[in-house]
């Protein structure tokens, strides 16, 4: 037997489906063409790389019934995006390049079939945009909107840092009890999300002053990067610069009185006042959602977790069955809450709608054994991360119709503490309900709660007093008092403006 050769003899570029070759025993190359694997085969005899052999190819899969495919590729270069917004570009497994229009993620794609740069092409993408926007647009939303693209940031460099500069205490601060934290000294250190929000601002300044001393960066320089900014952006810029400071204060690498952040303010406060922050879900939002979600569907489920629970997303994404606990011989949800650190536990007890919830979703075969709602593989219902947990909520709110851009699961916690605090729940009872360790939390809803309840018992007063007096017990007068005017009107005067005669 000879020894045959063991490199493809395909051609780089071909990706033809159902093509296979072998040797045979006397070593010479043989093609042939199978469509399924327990079918027949129909071989070849052609020379490859001709005109006749790919119309051999073509006539063996329309004999087998096959349909023209190409093989799947695993795309090494990213196709470039073009500039229009909602219009992207990519790569499918068999490498044909395709458009599609997508308003925003996670949301339905529509596929471009006009040839691209043609007027077709353009037309066909403006009534997709139309279509998209009509059903999850908002105010913000245009058809002939083209995409802002961000510089890349330059990247940083490799070599060690020198010490003193910008970049080395940065580094520096990284490896710190203050960033990744140690009870032992007292430090909890930084949440994995705070780290991660940290690094993008402060490394946003070290292209340009990485490597300059620390002192350059002044209070006029903060200020300047600041206004750069929004205010919301700001403010977190500053709470990082401080982090690092009083990490170089407690390891004496600058003076109490040095501190270049004193006195510097942010708007993010007033910002997110006037903003209000996340929007509340309202009573028309919700009755869109469970409309459009009965029960025993996975987006319900992740609904009424939030609706019935209070819970934050943090918690919200890692709830399920070993947090539902006997308590005082009720069925009560009770979790760790992850912004606390596992140090403050809500207790709150099932609610009769959620318990309905939970099983109809049982009964769908929905719930998994580690958490209630995640991703499914295999079968089972593994955990997912809180942004893409909040993702598929969004995406299943658009799909219902509410499709506010600052409306999320947030809001919907926001609306159950405004129930809360109209149903004249105390500020304890809505510490221990939605994991609050501040009075203020509660404080702001009751009062924003007895505000209007004070207004409209203020205005039931006033229509009670008004509906108590009568307007014609002031405005009748004695027939003699009563005088005509020429034109015939009649001119009515209270007593005490009526002069005696002499």
């Amino acid at each position: 037997m000879l020894e045959t050769e063991e490199r493809d003899p395909r051609a780089p570029g071909d990706r033809r489906m159902y093509l296979y070759f072998n040797y045979s025993e006397s070593g010479s190359l043989r093609w042939y063409v199978k469509v399924s694997r327990k079918g027949r085969r129909v071989g070849i005899s052609e020379e490859y790389g001709t005109s006749a052999f790919d119309a051999a190819y073509q006539a063996a899969v329309a004999a087998l019934g096959g349909v023209m495919r190409m093989r799947r590729i695993k795309a090494t270069v990213k196709p470039d995006q073009p500039e229009r917004r909602y219009l992207y570009a990519d790569l499918s497994q068999r490498g044909q390049l395709r458009y599609y229009v997508q308003v925003r993620n996670k949301l339905p794609k529509i596929r471009i079939r006009a040839e691209f740069g043609t007027p077709e092409f353009e037309a066909e993408v403006d009534i997709a945009i139309a279509a998209q926007i009509a059903l999850f647009g908002n105010e913000g939303d245009y058809i002939n909107a083209q995409k802002q693209r961000n510089e890349a940031r330059p990247a940083l460099p490799t070599t060690p840092a020198q010490p003193g500069t910008l970049r080395w205490y940065w580094n520096g601060y990284k490896q710190s009890d203050h960033w990744l934290g140690d009870l032992s000294v007292g430090h909890e250190g930084l949440a994995e999300s705070t780290r991660l929000q940290r690094t993008g601002l402060i490394e946003s300044l070290l292209p340009e002053n990485g490597e300059k001393p620390f002192a350059v960066l002044t209070r006029k320089v903060i200020k300047a990067e600041m206004k750069a900014r929004t205010p919301s952006q700001a403010g977190n810029l500053l709470s990082a610069l401080r982090g690092m400071i009083r990490w170089m204060i407690d390891e004496g690498h600058l003076d109490e009185d040095d501190d270049p952040t004193i006195g510097v303010r942010s708007g993010k406060a007033k910002a997110s006042r006037e903003s209000g922050g996340f929007v509340p879900w309202t009573d028309e939002d919700m009755t869109m959602y469970r409309a459009k979600w009965p029960l025993g569907t996975e987006a319900r489920l992740m609904f009424d977790i939030l609706h019935y629970t209070f819970l934050r997303l943090g918690d919200a994404h890692r709830f399920g069955p070993p947090h539902l606990r006997q308590i005082v011989r009720k069925m009560a949800v009770q979790i760790a809450t992850e912004k606390s650190r596992g140090n403050t536990t809500v207790t709150v007890p099932v609610h009769p709608e959620f318990a309905e919830s939970l099983r109809a979703a049982r009964a769908s075969g929905i719930i998994g054994a580690e958490v209630f709602t995640g991703k499914v593989v295999r079968g089972r219902v593994l955990p997912m991360n809180k942004k893409a947990w909040a993702a598929k909520l969004k995406k299943y709110a658009v799909l219902a119709g509410v499709n506010e851009p600052k409306k999320s699961c947030h809001g919907v916690r926001k609306a159950r503490a405004e129930v809360a605090a109209y149903a004249d729940c105390t500020e304890s009872q809505m510490m221990a309900m939605f994991g609050w360790t501040d009075p203020k939390m509660p404080a702001h809803y009751i009062a924003q709660a007895n505000r209007e309840k004070l207004g409209i018992s203020g205005m039931e007063k006033i229509v009670a007093f008004d509906q108590s007096q009568s307007l014609d017990d002031f405005l009748q007068v004695p027939e003699a008092n009563s005088k005509r005017t020429p034109d015939g009107n009649g001119v009515v005067t209270f007593p005490g403006n009526i002069r005696k005669k002499a």
